[in-house]
């Protein structure tokens, strides 16, 4: 199978999978992408998977690129009416987005996995990519929040805009739950596998967590490459990140891990064997190191219209499998 496999949704992960969609068609191999699907809300009877959409939105060109999430030129008139009858509103589904909320959740109802759903979602937008649930499986983030409170991670972030410290965090369901058909394989096929610019609580550990896929990447760790989604010496900007940022930081500190590269080195070191980190941090490489990570500095974009070609180039084309196959 070869080519390249990412795993991790969300905005951050969304631009780098767009960047890699293009090499990937000149001859790299397929793109596979692996997304969290713990973070699916069931919501107004409906099944809605933010990082899914969020990578499908950015992949067929549809994605809002100033909110980071839903559709472009999105109206908000349905939510209005919920609203005004008394129904939560506080996640904000779009008129467009609806749509395909309601295709979702009516396969779903009739007996398709969630994996044939997403496939048809994505042959129906016009997207190349095979985009894959992390599981046909529930699995779900839960907020331990230090009052008590038990929060969907999604109420968390949307509903309380990440204000309630946190305690921990809890994967309800992975125990019982198993990889969707295919990501083992085309972990174990590929020539490169990246861990993208995810929250690494809440976007990536629930994948690495399934039976087996932390192992199948610490068999082929030579070809992993890990992105890092901090720029601590860079101040986030826009009220979205800034959001991001902060939920980012808190979820680290409940497992004991500080917000930075090399933080977010240390949860991956046993998975990848090269790290990427920004060069505005350039005082995180001797930390990376030290975990037995190779330091690699590239500009890592924040802005939709960013060049990505240095950060391609990072992970492409100085991977140790770019260099045995040239």
């Amino acid at each position: 199978m070869g080519g390249i496999v990412g795993l991790g949704g969300g905005i951050g992960a969304a631009r780098l999978w767009e960047a890699l969609a293009v090499p990937a068609r000149g001859g790299r191999g397929p793109l596979i992408l692996v997304l969290n699907t713990a973070n699916d809300l069931r919501l107004h009877g409906l099944r809605i998977c933010p990082d899914i959409d969020t990578v499908l939105y950015a992949l067929s060109g549809r994605l809002d690129a100033s909110r980071g999430w839903g559709m472009r030129d999105e109206s908000f008139r349905c939510l209005a009416a919920l609203a005004g009858l008394g129904g939560a509103a506080w996640f904000r589904l779009g008129d467009l987005d609806l749509a395909t909320h309601l295709y979702r959740t009516g396969l779903l109802r009739d007996g398709a996995s969630l994996t044939e759903v997403t496939r048809r979602l994505a042959e129906s937008s016009g997207v190349t990519a095979r985009i894959l649930p992390m599981s046909d499986d529930d699995v779900t983030t839960m907020v331990v929040g230090m009052d008590g409170r038990l929060l969907h991670y999604q109420e968390y972030l949307v509903r309380e805009q990440a204000k309630p410290a946190v305690r921990g965090v809890r994967f309800e369901g992975i125990g019982q739950a198993r990889p969707a058909p295919g990501v083992l394989a085309a972990i174990e096929s590929a020539t490169h596998i990246v861990l993208g610019p995810a929250s690494p609580v809440a976007g990536l550990l629930p994948i690495l967590g399934l039976p087996g896929v932390t192992e199948t990447l610490r068999q082929h760790r030579d070809r992993v490459t890990a992105i890092s989604p901090i720029v601590a010496s860079t101040a986030s900007t826009g009220p979205e990140e800034k959001l991001r940022s902060h939920s980012r930081a808190a979820l680290l500190a409940s497992i004991g891990l500080p917000a930075t590269a090399s933080g977010v080195a240390r949860l991956y070191r046993d998975v990848c064997t090269r790290f990427v980190y920004d060069p505005a941090d350039r005082d995180e490489a001797a930390p990376i190191a030290a975990y037995g990570l190779e330091p690699v500095p590239a500009p890592l974009p924040a802005a939709q219209d960013a060049d990505p070609a240095p950060l391609l180039a990072a992970i492409l084309g100085d991977s140790p499998s770019a260099r045995v196959t040239g």
